[in-house]
């Protein structure tokens, strides 16, 4: 007898364990943002049952594995640091680092692009080896003045604010992937010695001068040192943020496909190896809708052996180029390194759910090999601000609210859950795993799994109707029903 209740408490005692392993968590965040990654009802994986077999069906697959994820965020452009540094208290800043970049109070970011020298989103124009006249509008140096030694090199600019914010970032999360980004090199290695992409009564744009060349990979080579020194780790670099863009009225410069080649083989390569240091080195930095970009980069025998991979904005073109890239060069990587939200954005398919457009695209980039999502802005306050030019209708993934100048107050943006839908629960090491689209829905999704075997469903109903939906793993489903134009993460570990 006492054998049998024994037995008995112990079957009762797996089953609740079972049923315990086979519960999923559930978060959702609503288009008009009254529920922002809200923890929801718990659903529990059980066998298919009759009555949900007609039910549009997504398969989780963990044994299809794809690429491994790097994160997901945004640029602390030197807008965004000074806005934290001049518009907010220490407690304001401190609060709100946590609920960027912290996992129990925030979302975890881990991917920070930082700008080398000013972009648009910049307080005043500024590099690290001035030589210009600071009228704010220009950087223009004076004709013949140059500095090829870098015996100016300084980044005292950083050191007042944006270096100290990215310590802090670090602090909270010490595996934040940082990447740094020139919009333009210092004015005097340009040909029209400006740090505008081109001058407004001119039509050329602004480029690097050949004699440069090695100038401005030492220049590169140093930020990497210094910001190291400093005490910020650097990932990944690029050389020229839209390198076919050149801006009338914000830092730029245009670097065609095969002068990039040869700057990457010839010049940049030595210089990182002469300075001890190894961060990913991307292709382009630009839209999808010039693969023909990288492939020259990728196809040159020295630039395509330093380059870990391509950088892609969102701005035109198509995400589905990345897998054409994957398939042709399957050794290197993709990254989409700037997709910036604004007034301009119209919604997913023009019904004006914003947060289904930028949680679309999340879903297409990674469903596209891409190891990262990186949003433009940090911050930027209610007037799109301060910017030197160009983006000034940017929204960041918070908005410094100055209304009452006396009283500022941090507002999230829907950017912010469409990122935190992912990098709250995304650990360091996550890959990309199996799953389905079911055809005939709005329903989008990207499942993910992390090193400990937890998994992680993105999940977007971007249709303007509550959508029931099955979803199914290890032969076992669950049921459920999102509301119209929302986004939710399911997490399960089996």
């Amino acid at each position: 007898m006492r054998r049998s209740v024994f037995v008995s408490l112990c079957l009762a005692a797996v089953g609740c364990l079972c049923a315990a392993a086979q519960s999923i968590a559930v978060y959702q965040t609503t288009p008009d943002l009254l529920e922002g990654l809200n923890k929801r009802a718990s659903l529990h994986f059980a066998r298919p049952v009759a009555a949900d077999a007609a039910l549009p069906t997504i398969t989780v697959d963990d044994v299809q594995r794809f690429q491994e994820i790097d994160g997901f965020g945004a640029s602390l452009t030197d807008s965004a640091g000074w806005l934290f540094a001049k518009k907010l208290s220490p407690a304001e800043v401190d609060r709100t680092f946590r609920e960027l970049f912290g996992r129990k109070d925030g979302i975890a970011l881990s991917f920070l692009r930082q700008p080398v020298g000013s972009s648009d989103l910049a307080a005043t124009f500024y590099s690290f080896d001035d030589l210009c006249q600071q009228d704010k509008k220009a950087c223009t140096t004076p004709e013949g003045v140059s500095d090829p030694e870098l015996k100016r090199f300084s980044l005292k600019h950083d050191e007042e604010y944006i270096l100290p914010q990215l310590r802090k970032a670090l602090a909270i999360k010490p595996d934040l992937h940082i990447m740094l980004t020139p919009w333009s090199a210092p004015g005097w290695m340009k040909t029209d010695n400006t740090m505008l992409g081109s001058v407004p009564d001119e039509k050329h744009p602004s480029s690097l001068r050949k004699e440069f060349y090695p100038a401005f990979a030492a220049y590169l080579a140093k930020t990497v040192t210094g910001y190291q020194a400093a005490g910020v780790p650097i990932y990944a670099l690029t050389v020229q943020n839209e390198p076919l863009y050149a801006p009338t009225n914000y830092s730029g410069m245009q670097m065609l496909a095969a002068e990039q080649a040869d700057f990457f083989g010839n010049y940049l390569g030595p210089a990182l190896k002469a300075a001890g240091v190894a961060p990913k080195v991307m292709a382009y930095d630009h839209n999808w809708d010039r693969p023909d970009y990288p492939e020259t980069v990728l196809k040159d025998a020295k630039a395509g052996a330093l380059a870990a991979g391509t950088a892609w904005h969102h701005y035109a073109g198509d995400p589905a180029v990345m897998t054409k890239n994957h398939e042709q060069f399957p050794g290197k990587d993709q990254w989409v390194t700037e997709s910036s939200g604004g007034t301009w954005q119209k919604g997913y398919k023009e019904k004006g759910n914003v947060l289904a457009e930028e949680a679309a695209e999340l879903i297409a980039v990674t469903r596209n090999w891409s190891r990262a999502y990186i949003l433009w802005a940090l911050a930027t306050d209610d007037k799109h601000a301060p910017y030197v030019g160009g983006c000034d209708t940017c929204r960041g993934l918070v908005t410094v609210d100055l209304s009452e100048p006396e009283r500022p107050r941090v507002k999230k943006e829907l950017d912010y859950y469409v990122l935190g839908h992912a990098s709250k629960f995304l650990l360091p090491g996550a890959v990309r795993i199996g799953s389905d689209e079911p055809a005939g829905t709005e329903l989008k999704d990207v499942a993910f799994r992390n090193p400990d075997g937890t998994v992680v469903l993105y999940l977007l109903n971007a249709g303007t109707a509550a959508q029931p939906v099955r979803v199914s793993f290890h032969g076992r489903s669950a049921a459920t029903n999102l509301p119209a134009g929302s986004v939710a993460t399911l997490v399960w570990k089996p």
